[in-house]
């Protein structure tokens, strides 16, 4: 309608570009912000906590509007991302000055997805932003992951009749893309996708798009041709990334093809239950096994440590190809330290690429890259003079695993000779500006000779204020700048009267007015004119430097990969010298022997806190032998801490790492199965005990005689019989299943399972060592062979702080439990004579005894055997043993028969 709020020119332009970005929200750029409009405000300013206001508040249509500075937009960006939306950003592509009374030209330069974000500075150093692609064929899955600030590209799949395999769902856990693409249509895998990545976007795409043949780039490892699902999941990256950030292309140069079979399963709940990235306490690094071994000294190497300990090796002589990287590095501490002192500048030298490639990088920009490159020579040179220093010594020679380093001497030289050395800082999209100063003197004649004549104008400008106080007798005449008006000379009210009649009038104040003189116009016309041609050009030769750099792009991104790994080797042997870690061995066999083994993490704790000593165990694992470790014993006294030790050992060996140990021989092993703890789901209806059952189900049904299993306690969340029934059943079947037989330790406070081990060929009972002195308990931390006859749960409790009244009355029932006092019915009278007397027909029978094939104990029977079962061997001499065993046999005698 005529004089619409939303017929204006702006609003038309702005209408016009959201056509175009219908699912996008738009950030408008207007002056110093980005502004949303009508729908897009309506959504955003709650999303984001800012004031939503309207346009025209007068007319009949006003618009809803909301804004944030450019300046802080990149915060606000993720935070919408992170939400799940897309934001579109349009930006002035003209300057307002040449636009004259038409309305300035904008166009959207790139849209922000979740898995496409923003500027990489806003990603946390160590952290991955996945896109992904999922490609479900005939009788094939294809996956491709980019990860576009890193320029990080790789695709896998796999031959399954199944749209979502297992092997491939465990993956997508592992990678957490935050978007995920999909063909449209597929409703059913979507569904599978969304409960199994709730917190993932999910983006439907053409079908055309996963057709390699109309991929718009090229990137090494990408057939045109191909058909299988693997390239087909990465053309539809690569589409997608075209239409959102074209620019980004240029990172994307090589597909990595990758098997899943390369690297050792982890599943979500080994991870979680390992605490490989996030504590179980709060979900930060603290106290997990990357914090504690990643001393990487640049984002690029804690980058690929993660991906290392995400993805362990299963080859033998790849694994052996790090060790030997690691081994080179921890033998010579000074040049371990000079490699590491020199990787410090380096710095982030991937995500500095990617913000260089972005229309909106500054000239700061390309200068954090250049102090990157700046730094790569002196890497170069330690490894080359420190390799010298080594190679004179038997068995010193360099490792053919470890990378090779090649600073870029062209990049750099052209940063160098067209940047000046501390630019100063540009605000963000400013095109059309009159910021200068950033281009070196000298790179461009003109450049310098615009600069020269802006200078003397300036210098001219300056002494205009002195001459015309005096000539005029004003004192307090002023000349002033302003970015739109231009130079003026300002005159207070109060000295209006002495104003020259060649003045003329510019623009009225509150309390000044100001003026201009032909001379001052003319001065004006050269130091403007000057000063814009030099934006200009200056403009126009950093676009050309960047373009320069960006053509050294695949060079700088080979350069990055041989710092991230040269970093991880060096952080590995760092850590393996400071702790006294041994270089394991590694081979094809199936056993799993560690000698001395220690917790990575407990052990650094208790240094950290000046407390005891990590006490070292061994461990002796072989399907063929010690398939099954039994561990029974008291809380507290260090069971999952070693369940957990010798997992963390297996992987980090698996990684190329040394381990805590005295020495280690490590079959490979395929997966790490856990099942710690307790958990539930109660959002999807589960409990802890059908969360235990479902983690048990997925181990029995995909473990491998490869796999190490670790199982601390099983059946706890439901009856003693039930889950006794269910322990023992899962134990058996990890011991006689043919084609299974895994290496399994299995923790449990159920001592009646220790009776595998007298039918079972492959079980092994041990215990962990306590002592009682003075009614406490000691935990000795140290692994013995054989089963634990009791659990000290009384004085656990009573170190937690249990109630005295409460832990002396569960002594009394106890005593009463183990010295089978049963009432007439055969149940154990726990109350003591107070009891309530089980309802007829409701006696439970002994847990191993048939029913009627024993009668119930008398009193001294009861107490020789409670006596029995407090001795203690280890401490008990021939002597007491004897005298004990007399004062039995006469309190047996004592018994009265009736």
């Amino acid at each position: 309608m005529s004089g619409s709020s939303l017929e204006t020119p702006m609003m038309r332009q702005y209408r016009a570009i959201k056509e175009r970005h219908p699912d996008a929200i738009l950030f408008y750029r207007m002056g110093d912000f980005y502004e949303m409009f009508l729908r897009d405000a309506e959504l955003a300013a709650p999303l984001l906590d800012i004031a939503l206001t309207t346009r025209d508040k007068g007319r009949e249509d006003p618009v809803p509007m909301c804004g944030v500075p450019v300046h802080s937009a990149d915060a606000h960006l993720r935070r919408l991302t992170e939400l799940g939306h897309r934001v579109a950003i349009c930006e002035q592509v003209e300057d307002a000055r040449s636009a004259g009374r038409r309305l300035v030209r904008r166009e959207v330069v790139e849209v922000v997805t979740p898995g496409l974000l923003g500027d990489p500075a806003c990603v946390a150093a160590t952290e991955e932003v996945g896109l992904a692609a999922l490609f479900v064929g005939a009788g094939e899955t294809g996956l491709a992951v980019l990860e576009a600030s890193t320029g990080d590209f790789r695709a896998t799949r796999l031959e399954t009749s199944q749209a979502l395999p297992p092997l491939l769902a465990e993956e997508l856990l592992r990678v957490a893309p935050r978007e995920l693409l999909l063909v449209e249509g597929g409703d059913e895998i979507a569904a599978r996708i969304a409960e199994l990545l709730p917190d993932a976007a999910l983006t439907r795409v053409d079908p055309v798009d996963f057709d390699p043949a109309r991929a718009p780039a090229r990137p090494l490892g990408l057939d045109p041709a191909g058909t299988d699902a693997a390239q087909r999941a990465a053309a539809a990256l690569l589409c997608f990334l075209a239409a959102h950030q074209p620019f980004a292309l240029g990172q994307a140069t090589r597909l990595r093809h990758y098997q899943l079979s390369e690297a050792m399963v982890l599943d979500a709940a080994t991870r979680s239950h390992l605490e490989l990235f996030e504590s179980q306490e709060d979900g930060s690094r603290r106290g997990t096994l990357i914090e504690r071994i990643d001393w990487t000294c640049t984002p690029m190497g804690a980058r690929r440590m993660a991906r290392w300990v995400a993805y362990p090796l299963i080859d033998p002589a790849a694994i052996r190809a790090r060790q030997q990287a690691v081994a080179w590095l921890a033998e010579s501490d000074r040049l371990r330290a000079r490699v590491r002192e020199a990787l410090g500048p380096v710095r982030d030298l991937e995500r500095r690429l990617a913000k260089v490639a972005r229309p909106s990088a500054t000239p700061r920009d390309l200068a954090a890259l250049r102090a990157s490159l700046r730094a790569l020579p002196g890497v170069v040179a330690e490894l080359e003079t420190g390799g010298s220093e080594l190679w004179g010594q038997a068995d010193a020679s360099r490792p053919a695993s470890l990378p090779h380093l090649e600073a870029v001497p062209e990049a750099l030289e052209a940063l160098e000779e067209g940047l000046v050395e501390d630019p100063p800082a540009l605000p963000r999209g400013s095109r059309g500006a009159l910021e200068t100063g950033y281009i070196l003197a000298g790179h461009r004649p003109e450049l310098d000779r615009l600069r020269e004549s802006a200078r003397k104008g300036r210098e001219w400008i300056a002494g205009l204020e002195g001459r015309e106080r005096e000539r005029s007798g004003i004192p307090n005449l002023r000349v002033r700048f302003h970015p739109v008006h231009g130079y003026s000379l300002e005159v207070t009210k109060a000295q209006l009267a002495r104003v020259p009649a060649e003045y003329e009038r510019k623009q009225t104040l509150a309390s000044v007015e100001r003026f201009t003189t032909s001379e001052l116009r003319e001065a004006e016309h050269g130091v403007l004119g000057a000063r814009e041609r030099a934006a200009a050009l200056e403009r126009e030769l950093f676009e050309a430097l960047r373009q320069e750099t960006l053509g050294h792009g695949a060079a700088i991104q080979r350069a990055a990969e041989a710092v991230s790994e040269l970093d991880g080797f060096a952080s590995l042997a760092e850590v393996a010298r400071a702790g006294g870690w041994v270089r394991p061995e590694v081979d094809a066999g199936l056993g799993l022997e560690i000698r001395g083994g220690r917790h990575p993490v407990v052990e650094a704790s208790l240094r950290g806190r000046g407390g005891e000593d990590f006490v070292p165990n061994d461990t002796d694992l072989d399907p063929e032998a010690a398939q099954l470790l039994l561990l029974t014993g008291p809380n507290m006294s260090g069971k999952s801490t070693y369940l957990r030790q010798v997992a963390l050992n297996a992987l980090l060996a698996q990684i190329g790492s040394y381990v805590p140990a005295e020495a280690a021989r490590v079959g490979v092993v395929d997966r790490i199965f856990t099942r710690v703890g307790a958990s539930d789901r109660l959002a999807r209806g589960e409990s802890t005990f059908l969360v235990e059952m479902r983690e048990t189900a997925e181990i029995l049904a995909q473990a491998s005689p490869r796999s190490l299993v670790i199982l601390d306690e099983i059946g706890r969340g439901t009856a003693t019989f039930d889950g006794l029934s269910i322990a023992w059943a899962v134990a058996e079947h990890l011991h006689d299943a043919p084609g299974l037989r895994p290496r399994t330790l299995f923790a449990t406070h159920y001592h009646e399972l220790t009776d595998l081990e007298r039918i079972r060929p492959r079980v092994r009972n041990a215990h962990f060592q306590v002592r009682e002195w003075e009614d406490q308990v000691i935990f000795l931390r140290r692994l013995a062979a054989g089963g634990a006859n009791r659990s000290y749960g009384i004085q656990v409790a009573r170190l937690a702080g249990l109630p005295e009244p409460v832990v002396a009355r569960a002594r009394e029932i106890l005593a009463n439990l183990e010295g089978g006092e049963l009432d007439a019915e055969g149940q154990p009278r726990l109350a003591g004579s107070g009891s309530t007397p089980s309802p007829p027909g409701r006696a439970q029978l002994d847990l191993f005894t048939p029913s009627g094939s024993a009668p119930p104990l008398g009193a001294a029977e009861r107490e020789v055997l409670a006596a029995l079962r407090a001795l203690d061997p280890e401490r008990t001499t021939p002597l007491e043993a004897l005298a004990a065993l007399e004062r039995w046999v006469l309190r047996l005698s004592e018994e009265d028969p009736e």
